[in-house]
This record gives structure tokens, sequence and C-alpha cells, in this order.
């Protein structure tokens, strides 16, 4: 599966191709560090309307922003509670909360560029997302 990696306040598990920067909750392709993705625990009491908000302003200069926001989607993260995406020339950006089978929340915002390596990091990447936990 991978080599189990402390964040801070949560862990998760890492594959081999990907490299974890503990101090910045960033997980990305050790061969190509501009797929990545960051990693936020939320507090209990998160305000899903404004992260919503920030969500939208944050990816409307990368294209633009469809809402997929409850459905179930055809990965190993299931359904998120928030899942915004912009598509554009460089590629694809991800903005989700999604909550562990623990009821813990977290923010996800991925970078998948345009490239050879896009299929690489998909896949592996939502895996280990899967596999956040916090360390209550």
């Amino acid at each position: 599966m991978g080599n189990l990696h402390q964040g801070k306040g949560f862990s998760l598990y890492v594959f081999e191709k990907f490299a974890f920067d503990a101090d910045k909750g960033r997980l990305f392709l050790s061969g190509n560090p501009e797929y990545e993705v960051t990693i936020e625990a939320l507090p209990a009491n998160y305000d899903l309307t404004q992260l919503k908000t920030e969500g939208k302003k944050e990816l409307k200069e990368r294209g633009e922003v469809s809402d997929f926001s409850g459905e179930l989607v055809e990965h190993p993260l299931g359904s998120a509670e928030l899942y915004l995406q912009a598509s554009g020339s460089e590629g694809i950006n991800d903005y989700m909360v999604w909550k562990s089978e623990t009821g813990d929340a977290f923010l996800f915002r991925l970078h998948n560029p345009k490239g050879e390596e896009a299929s690489d990091f998909a896949g592996p990447v939502l895996v280990s997302l899967s596999t956040v936990q916090s360390d209550s």
C-alpha cells in the first residue's frame, strides 16, 4: 500500500512514487512536484458555505468552476461534502472537503497539470487521500 506518514494533526499512506512534506501538508509526485495536493485538517465547527465561497474564488483564476458537491464520484473518496473543480489550459484543479469514516473533515487542494504524469498522479493520490486520518 505504501508507507504511513505523519502530517500536522493527521496521518496518511503515501505510495512510493510520491513524497510528503509534513510541514506544509503537501503530497506530491517525486519526479514532478508540480503534481501536488495540500491537505488541511478542518476544525469541527468549519463553515461549509464559507469554504465554498473561498474555493470558488480560489479556482476562478484557473478556469471555469464546476460544482460536483454531493455527487458520488468515481474514485476512492466516494462522496465529497464539497467538490469544486476548475479545468483550464494548465490542467485540473480540485478543491474538496472530505470527511473520513471517523467524521473528521479535511480540505484537499489538488493540482493536476496537463502532462504525461497526469494519470500516474490522479489514481494513486486519491487512494492516499482516502487513508487520511485525524490524530485525535
